[in-house]
């Protein structure tokens, strides 16, 4: 009888190799992961090692230290990224713009003098970037005349980005926008599964960026009115917080606003941000 054939084990990943993957990834991302969490990295790790043929973590580890070590260290970093992301997260911040944050900067010209400039520093899908795309629009076409805007996302993955750019999002992806922002501002596939994508007239308003945020490109070309940092900093370590907060408030307009996550704190902010509501700060 004809013994079945034995699948490889798949190779596994001690503590030693998962801190030089995890401070490898950090030098790129800023993100902090915990060499406890072994499964998590050979779930995200694994695939790549298939892709190369590599036998173990070893020869990877191997591979990172190499003469293309740089460009893998990159695909690495995507690896090990979460992005999660959905529209109007954290609604009370887009209700603030509208009551508060907005007609505050348009006071100061901002929309009217020059462009009105919300930046999502760490962007993701775009859900976030996309929402206060729409909160402008509404904005300014309830103003007559309108404004000058635009939006602009950042994002340490460079597929993300363009799937950021292609803003084409799945039913479940859009549940939290409401009917009549559908409407206005998202197109609807006509075959299934059934896809959507935001409407040119905001697509044009968009720009996107490949960015560190704990250490950022002085090349970086971004002056912004109101700056959203959510949901990231929970992954950095102390140090790397207060680079990635600076660097970002550093490209914010004097009295523009810096929007963080409501489930995080700034326990040290620069001198010139003041706190003016939950998690919310202006540049002083």
């Amino acid at each position: 009888m004809a013994q079945k054939s034995v699948a490889p084990a798949a190779p596994r990943l001690n503590p030693a190799q998962a801190r030089i993957l995890i401070d490898t990834a950090r030098k790129i991302t800023g993100v902090a992961i915990s060499t406890d969490k072994l499964s998590f990295l050979e779930l995200r790790v694994s695939r790549r090692l298939r892709e190369l043929g590599c036998q173990d973590y070893d020869g990877y580890v191997d591979l990172l230290r190499g003469p293309n070590g740089a460009a893998e260290a990159r695909y690495l970093a995507e690896a090990l990224t979460t992005h999660t992301t959905s529209f109007f997260r954290e609604k009370v911040h887009y209700d603030w713009l509208e009551r508060e944050g907005l007609p505050s900067l348009v006071e100061d010209g901002a929309g009217i003098d020059r462009k009105l400039t919300i930046w999502s520093a760490a962007c993701s899908l775009g859900s976030e970037m996309w929402t206060a795309a729409m909160v402008l629009e509404q904005f300014s076409q309830a103003r007559k005349g309108g404004l000058m805007w635009e939006v602009m996302g950042t994002d340490v993955s460079r597929q993300i980005l363009r799937q950021a750019a292609a803003a084409v999002f799945t039913e479940d992806q859009i549940a939290g926008i409401p009917d009549d922002l559908r409407r206005s501002y998202l197109l609807r596939s006509r075959g299934e599964p059934r896809l959507y994508r935001i409407v040119p007239e905001l697509r044009s308003r968009a720009r996107l960026a490949w960015a560190n945020l704990v250490d950022l490109d002085r090349k970086l070309q971004i002056t912004a009115d109101v700056a959203f940092l959510r949901n990231v900093l929970i992954y950095f370590q102390p140090e790397d917080q207060r680079r990635a907060v600076e660097g970002v408030v550093s490209r914010l307009r004097h009295g523009g606003y810096l929007l963080t996550g409501h489930s995080e704190s700034l326990a040290d902010p620069p001198a010139n941000l003041r706190q003016i509501a939950a998690s919310t700060y202006q540049k002083v």
